[in-house]
């Protein structure tokens, strides 16, 4: 080895002693990379590997240091009780990190808002984001499945799903601090809520028209400037409901809906 490139290799390496950081910065770079360099992108049809957003990866550090909140717990909370759907949906839980890193941000004040909570795989980042700008979470389901009294019209025919879960199993993930849990059929359930609430975040994950429609008429006047409406299976195929609901109700609305390439088919909307 030439006496040049010796002296450059030794100072390359005696860098890389003293700060480990970058040893396993560069080392967790190279392994990120790995399966997109052998042709990994697409294993089989309907899989593809993505990267994990720069500001969780790589640039972590920088994240943290700059008042970020990167806790491992949050990602297994998502997992938990749904591995199956949710292991392949890691979008929607770094989409999720974004929006809440976004109110943080602009210190955007209001409560926070869920219809459709299921396990509480989602609830519990809207948690989370109450917890660290000391407002309330709202998790309003009928904890049970489908209400039979939605499943006409349009969702005439459709089974009463989503059955595999209860209020105390989601209570026992999601936890109580900054949360109050909003048990029955939307839209009635909202009398357990104060009238004058203002939210910063609300999440549409409710799958059927009439309760869609019905919370985007309750919601989205309470939404502050700024304020995010995620809407959950807007472009999914699966349940047509959110999409018409959606299409309808902001045709004379100034704001535009932005699509979200999750699982899923996520909608958001920014309050104007």
């Amino acid at each position: 080895m030439p006496k040049s490139a010796a002296n450059t290799f030794f100072q390359r390496l005696t860098r890389a002693l003293v700060s480990p950081n970058r040893v396993l910065g560069a080392l967790s770079a190279r392994l990120r990379r790995a399966p997109f360099r052998i042709g990994l992108a697409r294993p089989w049809p309907g899989i593809y590997l993505s990267y994990t957003p720069d500001r969780y990866s790589e640039n972590s550090s920088l994240y943290v240091g700059g008042g970020g909140s990167l806790d491992p717990e949050e990602l297994k909370a998502f997992l938990r009780r749904n591995t199956e759907n949710n292991s392949g949906d890691l979008s929607r839980f770094f989409f999720f990190k974004l929006v809440c890193d976004q109110i943080v941000k602009e210190k955007l004040r209001g409560d926070i808002a869920e219809l459709g909570v299921y396990k509480g795989n989602t609830a519990i980042l809207m948690a989370r984001l109450a917890r660290r700008i000391g407002c309330t979470a709202y998790l309003l389901d009928t904890y049970e499945g489908f209400s039979r009294d939605d499943l006409h019209g349009m969702d005439a025919g459709k089974p009463v799903s989503f059955m595999d879960t209860s209020l105390a199993a989601v209570q026992s993930l999601v936890g109580y601090e900054n949360v109050r849990f909003i048990r029955g059929r939307f839209p009635g359930s909202a009398e357990q809520m104060p009238n004058d609430l203002s939210f910063c975040l609300v999440h549409l994950d409710c799958d059927l028209y009439e309760p869609f429609r019905a919370a985007l008429n309750y919601f989205y006047p309470r939404l502050v400037p700024g304020g995010f409406l995620v809407m959950h299976d807007y472009s999914s195929l699966s349940w047509n409901g959110p999409e018409k609901a959606a299409d309808e109700f902001f045709a004379d609305k100034p704001e535009k809906l932005v699509l979200i390439p999750d699982k899923s088919g996520t909608a958001v909307a920014r309050k104007v």
